[in-house]
């Protein structure tokens, strides 16, 4: 008599795993069936019902509060954390080595009856939605000619989008505190840890081809909760932040899911080109992305965000910072260059960028149109405050100060720990300056001084419209605020009834 075979009911991530199998086309369907232990009826049933299965994961997600953890929440962070890194490097990983692996961290976390049985594993992956597949191989080094392939195919997949949605996105480390003086004691560090981890950040910029559209860009700093911040509610950028001040995957997945909705909010439909940096591990589905890997090894030829786009960020980035040392050497103030300074120094930064910068940076890349001629860019070469230090190094050096910054890497297992338990993640002492609130009345009073500037002047008519607009804001929170007080007396009066 045939063997009964044993029913295999998949959960809702599994079966969203499965489909991001299938839609990258690397393997079989029967393989892929086989991996998850479903016949091919229920595999060929999930792809039918694939909108149903992303909208109730997605509905899942948006309203799941927290995740549940076990009795050993440490243990399962740092387990998960370790395993997330092994998954970018593409090393295979399996039960016994994960139990291993987990005492080992109950071991240093102080747990010392703690073991890692295996319905205690079981109940970790489902906890986290982990499933062991295959590993697959990355290829090696690509030479000229596959450069040359790569630019000869590449019509062919963007030819069914526009070039306003056909985007780059690259990260980037900064040195966001080093001042002209200080240049030779970080060049060529990689800086990972030690005595100037505090002053990196790593940055995530991105731009269309059209060059009409600039992303939100996202900053990842040491400290999770910077004391500059403490009156902070908007900011122009994303803020994230880890031990490392690293891109890892949760955090580039997390940032993808939010552009996703933008777009999805939008109507629109994007493909989105990325290198294969280990933090760019996929772990989500989207509706309104479509990801392209650019092939390995090939960043410095056919990335648009290399071809120059970040080159010329930090040029500006580096001016406002000497126009900063300039303006405090004349003031005889201290130069003090907080994360919430640099933040804004990052927003006008890559507010400086122009449209002819990106569009000639998407064509050196290969990404053509009907217009192929290098655009004239705007002349930005005004290095007076510059001149006015008398340094001994050039401008050049100072931009390139922190070219070689890892923006990504391998954890150790006492840094994952550290992470986890948010030891070592203070701010410098310059952050104990804490921005003071401004009023409504305050704001209003600025924003007349600020009228009366732009009328004193000829040439600012195209400012009228946004001071407008920031006019409205404010009328808006004075007019909320006073709802909120008349309720509030409304409700003070009802009690004392």
């Amino acid at each position: 008599m045939a063997q009964k075979r044993k029913l295999t009911t998949l959960s809702l991530a599994e079966k969203v795993n499965l489909l991001k199998i299938i839609e990258k086309g690397e393997k079989k369907k029967q393989d892929i069936a086989k991996d998850f232990g479903i016949p091919a009826s229920t595999l060929s049933t999930i792809i039918k019902n694939k909108d149903v299965i992303l909208k109730n994961f997605n509905e899942n997600s948006a309203t799941r509060k927290k995740m549940k953890l076990g009795e050993y929440s440490d243990i399962e962070s740092c387990l998960l954390k370790w395993f997330q890194q092994c998954l970018d490097r593409k090393i295979p990983i399996n039960g016994p080595i994960l139990r291993e692996k987990a005492e080992e961290f109950g071991h240093k976390l102080g747990h010392e009856y703690f073991k890692a049985s295996s319905g205690w594993l079981t109940n970790w992956k489902i906890r986290n939605s982990v499933v062991f597949k295959q590993v697959c191989g990355e290829s090696g080094a690509v030479d000229v000619q596959k450069c040359s392939v790569w630019i000869n195919n590449l019509p062919k997949l963007i030819e069914n989008y526009s070039p306003d949605d056909i985007f780059n996105v690259d990260e980037t480390g900064l040195f966001f505190k080093c001042l002209p003086d200080k240049t030779f004691i970080f060049k060529g560090q990689s800086c990972s840890g030690g005595k100037h981890s505090k002053e990196r950040v790593t940055l995530l910029l991105g731009a269309n081809m059209s060059g009409t559209e600039k992303l939100r860009p996202l900053l990842i700093g040491k400290s999770k909760k910077p004391r500059c911040f403490k009156q902070i509610k908007s900011l122009p950028l994303d803020y994230y932040a880890n031990k490392k001040s690293w891109m890892t995957s949760e955090i580039f997945n997390l940032w993808l899911m939010k552009l996703d909705k933008k777009m999805v909010s939008e109507k629109r439909k994007i493909l989105l080109f990325i290198d294969n940096c280990t933090a760019h591990n996929l772990t989500s589905t989207f509706n309104a992305i479509k990801v392209q890997f650019l092939p390995p090894n090939t960043t410095s030829v056919l990335q648009p965000l290399d071809q120059g786009i970040i080159n010329n960020f930090k040029i500006f980035y580096r001016k406002e910072m000497v126009k900063k040392i300039v303006s405090a050497i004349n003031d005889t103030n201290q130069i003090v260059i907080n994360i919430l300074d640099a933040i804004r120094l990052c927003d006008k930064a890559w507010r400086h960028v122009k449209k002819e910068t990106i569009v000639n940076c998407f064509t050196k890349s290969g990404f053509r149109t009907s217009t192929e001629n290098i655009l004239d860019e705007p002349s930005d070469d005004n290095n007076d405050e510059w001149d006015q230090l008398n340094l001994n190094e050039t401008f050049t050096s100072y931009v390139n100060v922190d070219e070689n910054l890892e923006i990504c890497g391998e954890w150790t297992e006492n840094d994952i720990i550290s992470d986890i338990l948010d030891e070592d993640n203070e701010e410098e002492i310059e952050d104990q300056q804490i921005q003071s609130t401004i009023t409504n009345k305050e704001a209003k009073l600025a924003l007349e001084t600020l009228r009366k500037y732009i009328e004193g002047n000829e040439g600012m008519e195209d400012l009228f419209k946004p001071l407008g607009t920031l006019e409205n804001r404010i009328e808006n929170n004075v007019l909320n605020k006073q709802k909120q007080l008349t309720l509030h007396q409304f409700f003070k009066n009802d009690n004392n009834m």
